[in-house]
């Protein structure tokens, strides 16, 4: 990807990564209708296993290669039954790899891509420090990850932007407003009230909400968006962790998209924090993280 903040300039390449099982098929119909909505060029990726280097010693051939058949050959074959027909013009990519994070994460850097869609994975094989594929691939992608849930009959009309302040979540809203610019927006932050006395030194923590729903007009404004747009920001502040009210004001307000800002971060960091992890977890709905550039500043 161009070494760029995050904007709203639409993608311009969209990468769809499939298992090629029903759990993708949310987020084929998705990547689809966001490609032929933004004109973008939609790539699909499959990763197979990395063959073995021979048959097995003493097996039959025949047997063997009709039981096992060529892993590339078969997914091309089921990419043109199921997944091409619905996605005319689409570039193909079948990888290998031992780790279907690593292929992916190659493909978004070799193909400059600039939004990576992804489906709900039906388990998530877990690696160092209780990491899945998922949680790596969220952590490292150079480009925005759309994790799909849902069926996706309309457009994103009712977004829920989850703010802490930072300049991450500064380039999600402004990144967002212009990419679905008719969606309805609500800019939120969720704190925890029991020790929001502390942070600001006040005696108690009543006048919190006020304070944070001030914070959240300020973040608004340094956003720079037209005047129709930013007006039509609605702000919201919630007592508790961010993945709680995230959830909750979610299914309350039948939000179609839950939106976060990150940059790219190290294991050890992701470990400790973990925002991005326990939001994706906890929305029961589609989320897009917005992948920020360091040092953007507006």
């Amino acid at each position: 990807m161009d070494d760029h903040p995050a904007d709203s300039a639409p993608p311009r390449r969209i990468l769809l990564a499939t298992d090629l099982t029903s759990a993708c098929d949310r987020a084929l119909d998705r990547a689809v209708a966001l490609a032929r909505h933004w004109d973008a060029a939609l790539h699909l990726l499959h990763v197979v296993e990395v063959p073995p280097p021979a048959i097995p010693l003493g097996v039959d051939a025949d047997h063997y290669l009709q039981r096992f058949p060529d892993a590339k050959d078969e997914a091309l074959r089921r990419l043109h039954r199921d997944v091409l027909p619905v996605a005319l013009g689409a570039a193909v990519h079948i990888e290998q790899g031992t780790t279907p994070s690593a292929a992916i994460l190659e493909v978004v850097e070799r193909e400059r891509c600039d939004l990576l869609v992804l489906g709900e994975p039906r388990r998530r094989l877990v690696g160092p420090l209780g990491e899945s594929g998922l949680d790596r691939v969220v952590r490292q992608s150079p480009a925005s990850v759309l994790v799909v849930r849902d069926r996706p009959h309309n457009p994103y009309r009712n977004l829920l932007v989850g703010t802490d302040f930072t300049d991450e979540a500064l380039q999600a809203l402004v990144a967002v407003a212009g990419l679905f610019p008719t969606a309805a927006i609500t800019l939120m932050h969720a704190y925890e009230e029991a020790y929001a006395y502390l942070l600001e030194g006040t005696p108690d923590g009543r006048d919190w909400p006020l304070q944070q729903l001030a914070r959240l007009r300020e973040q608004v404004e340094a956003a720079a968006l037209p005047a129709a747009r930013q007006a039509g920001i609605r702000n919201a502040v919630a007592s508790g962790p961010p993945e709680v009210m995230l959830r909750r004001h979610v299914l309350a307000a039948n939000i179609d998209l839950t939106v976060i800002g990150a940059y790219p971060r190290g294991l050890l960091y992701s470990a400790a924090v973990g925002r991005s992890r326990n939001i994706i977890d906890a929305i029961p709905g589609d989320v897009l993280v917005v992948r920020a550039t360091r040092g953007a500043g507006r």
